[in-house]
């Protein structure tokens, strides 16, 4: 009997689990541990955090998917590795053996210490739920004729689109309270990477919402006021929503595994450990050869070549190498039943867009959760 063990419930794990709905082996021994049952599906959080979508929408239910691939799941957070034992250790002294370890576990926020002002982190998304539920108790008990200033700290796309979808569902709490929204970037501009077309359909929307954009601001400091930056200025703050970029997970590099320059889990085209063939990482949290995006989108795409390969891994068979999309479709809520789409130089916007993209997620999430396919 081998040991498969999977850390994480993120998007490749879960098609690893739907492959093993179809491949199951009676001598393969298989756990998930996830700190939560419920994974949430990236693409579909912003339209949860504008209230167009309920939690459990907008998840895949890691249980009832490893109950259907004859997998254990484990509710627990990992905290350390010991390679040598192949153990990974939980965060409640738990320690798990492995024959075959494979890391799903996402990135982290690294928000800066502070006191006073309540910060929001996008990241880790399985936090960002109870983060939402306590925002929506301070909104809600404010006076009428108060006002509210929201400050996001990161203005990649993540950070754009949830301060939209922010700004509309607090509008909804609290429709008698004052927004003012402001969005602080380290850069000079806005979505570099992006066609200029759909750069342009973004900035509009944030004029539209009476966003305001503060360019070349680097934070330092998060305290009873706000947020202060390393150039003296300060945004004055009610609440600081942080999406500043992905940051690595400590313990697998204390565990002695190779990281790359960002500190993220090295791995090779197959997704293998460059240190440890006897570990795979996938999603955020590996490093690869030729970086890519910390996008979900990439994440979804890992999946079918982490299961192909943690299968021959298992069976000394011949491993596949990843590789990424030249190119791939941009989505992006602007907070109403709304979005921006852009593929390459071509862009577009509207309602119809959103339904697009609604129907893209949900036919997503119904591959994992058994439901029936959109139609």
């Amino acid at each position: 009997m081998k040991r498969l063990l999977l850390i994480g419930a993120g998007h490749a794990h879960a098609q690893v689990l739907r492959d093993l709905c179809t491949r199951a082996s009676s001598d393969l021994e298989v756990t998930l541990v996830s700190p939560a049952s419920l994974a949430p599906y990236s693409g579909m959080v912003p339209g949860w955090m504008a209230g167009h979508y309920d939690w459990d929408e907008c998840c895949i239910d890691a249980e009832q998917l490893c109950r259907a691939a004859g997998a254990r799941f484990v509710r627990g957070l990992a905290s350390a590795i010991d390679a040598d034992a192949r153990t990974v250790q939980l965060a409640d002294g738990a320690r798990l053996p492995y024959d075959l370890l494979s890391l799903d576990i996402g990135s982290t926020a690294l928000p800066l210490a502070g006191a006073g002002t309540p910060l929001v982190a996008m990241r880790p998304l399985e936090r960002l739920e109870a983060h939402w539920e306590r925002l929506r108790h301070q909104v809600q008990a404010l006076p009428a004729g108060a006002r509210l200033r929201v400050v996001m700290v990161g203005a990649g796309a993540a950070g754009i689109e949830a301060l939209l979808a922010v700004r509309h569902q607090l509008a909804a709490w609290a429709p008698a309270v004052g927004l003012d929204c402001v969005l602080a970037t380290s850069g000079a501009g806005l979505l570099p990477a992006l066609a200029a077309r759909a750069a342009r359909l973004v900035q509009r929307h944030l004029r539209a919402h009476d966003i305001e954009v503060v360019r070349g601001f680097e934070a330092a400091e998060v305290d009873a006021m706000g947020v202060r930056g390393c150039d003296g200025r300060r945004l004055d703050a009610d609440v600081v929503l942080w999406a500043t970029g992905a940051a690595p997970h400590a313990w697998p590099g204390a565990a002695g595994l190779a990281l790359d320059e960002a500190g993220f889990i090295r791995v090779d085209a197959t997704l293998r450990s460059v240190s440890h063939p006897d570990i795979f990482a996938a999603g955020d949290c590996a490093g690869l050869p030729a970086p890519v995006p910390k996008a979900g989108v990439f994440a979804v795409r890992m999946g079918p070549v982490l299961a192909h390969n943690l299968h021959a891994a298992l069976h000394e068979l011949p491993l596949a190498p990843y590789r990424p999309q030249r190119r791939n479709l941009f989505l992006l809520g602007t907070g109403a039943r709304h979005a921006i789409a852009a593929w390459g130089p071509f862009a577009w916007q509207g309602k119809w867009v959103w339904r697009w993209k609604e129907r893209i997620d949900r036919r997503f999430l119904a591959r994992y959760n058994g439901g029936p396919r959109p139609a």
